[in-house]
């Protein structure tokens, strides 16, 4: 079965006929009044556009100041490899 996490795409690209690459930036457990719940906070590669998804199927656009409180830009990026030939 494929998470449902791997269903979403950025809406902008979407329609601009781009191709959807997503980037999961951080994964949170959060305690809330339905139970534990995990949100993820991604980050579209070709626009840069940075949403939330706490719930399948749903997205929600992450302000500044909660990007910064949950996702550590800190972290390493992996270079990309240079192609063959």
């Amino acid at each position: 079965m494929i998470d449902s996490l791997f269903t979403l795409y950025c809406e902008d690209c979407e329609i601009a006929g781009r191709p959807s690459r997503l980037w999961v930036r951080a994964e949170i457990e959060a305690s809330t009044s339905r139970g534990p719940e995990t949100h993820h906070y991604l980050e579209c590669m070709n626009c840069g556009f940075r949403f939330k998804s706490c719930m399948e199927d749903h997205m929600e656009a992450v302000d500044e100041d909660e990007w910064r409180r949950c996702v550590d830009e800190a972290l390493p990026v992996i270079p990309r490899p240079e192609p063959l030939g």
